[in-house]
């Protein structure tokens, strides 16, 4: 239980700094683009997707990793290759939960725990795309999410 504690808390951990400086890193360049509107909205949008892909790709790893030490895996359909497990982990990630396979052992604590970190990640996407479109939509001139204060 330790290990899959610590594997699944060390997960969380990366995929919340990963996506930190996934959102960083877009509010940095897309202050610096050229261009105003729809481009910059949707360079946000795939930008923050490609960041929540990456994440559910470390979480896919994780379970795999507590296959390995023989902690948990997973039953119901066939779950043989890890594009098996990365289908759960996008699914369990956006809380959507088909529920066609499902984790068994210590992977029902991973499963927990990116489901709580996918939900509260999305929300920060959620967050930062709505400043961009505000900003875009307040004028060309807004460059970006500007820092309060």
């Amino acid at each position: 239980m330790i290990i899959a504690s610590l594997i699944g808390l060390l997960t969380f951990a990366l995929a919340s700094t990963l996506h930190y400086f996934a959102l960083a890193h877009l509010n940095l360049r897309l202050n610096h683009e050229a261009r105003s509107g729809l481009p910059i909205v949707l360079s946000g949008i795939v930008g923050a997707g490609l960041a929540h892909l990456a994440e559910a790709t470390l979480y896919a790893t994780s379970f795999k990793l507590l296959d390995v030490f023989d902690l948990g895996g997973f039953k119901g359909g066939e779950a043989d290759g890890f594009m098996d497990i990365f289908y759960f982990s996008l699914v369990n990630y956006t809380s959507l939960g088909l529920g066609d396979i499902y984790p068994t052992g210590h992977s029902r604590f991973l499963a927990g725990l990116e489901s709580l970190n996918g939900f509260l990640l999305i929300s920060c996407s959620a967050s930062f795309i709505f400043l961009l479109m505000r900003n875009q939509m307040d004028g060309p001139t807004s460059g970006g999410i500007q820092k309060s204060g």
